[in-house]
């Protein structure tokens, strides 16, 4: 089975395929792409967005394995515009979910590991599964812990 991690921000989206055969998870699109930077005419949210449909089609075309889709939201705490759009952009990863025939849910750090944080996902995530060759960092690392813990749901 595979799973798409998915991470979203404002300026780009990060994503992780991971392969789960019930014993043992490997990252797929480790030394492949994992992060979706918006083009330069694509700037505004309502664009962003419809961009962001686009391409997860197309990721659903490459890996037609996945199965789930697992989205690491934002924290709950001070809002600000670059997470509501965020949160605009998870909604969007959820429809195209559910319309590719995926099921989608959410998690938060909470959702993960009691006391996990933005300072210990890669940690995390490299000893759950693996890192990316390259552009790791802690948004990848969400993208890579959620898909992980996705796939018992």
């Amino acid at each position: 089975m595979q799973i798409l991690g998915i991470r979203t921000a404002s300026t780009c989206v990060r994503y992780a395929i991971v392969e789960w055969d019930g014993q043992a998870t490997s990252l797929v699109n480790s030394a492949a792409e994992n992060k979706l930077d918006f083009p330069a005419d694509r700037q505004e949210i309502p664009q962003k967005l419809q961009w962001l449909y686009s391409e997860l089609e197309r990721i659903y075309r490459l890996y037609p394995d996945i199965s789930k889709v697992a989205i690491k939201m934002n924290q709950f705490g001070t809002e600000k515009m670059a997470n509501r759009y965020s949160t605009h952009m998870d909604g969007v990863a959820m429809l195209s979910a559910l319309q590719n025939g995926k099921t989608a849910d959410t998690f938060l750090y909470a959702n993960m590991q009691q006391g996990m944080s933005s300072k210990k996902v890669q940690t995390f995530a490299e000893a759950n599964v693996g890192r990316t060759d390259k552009y790791w960092n802690a948004q990848m690392a969400d993208a890579v812990a959620a898909a992980w813990i996705g796939r018992d749901r």
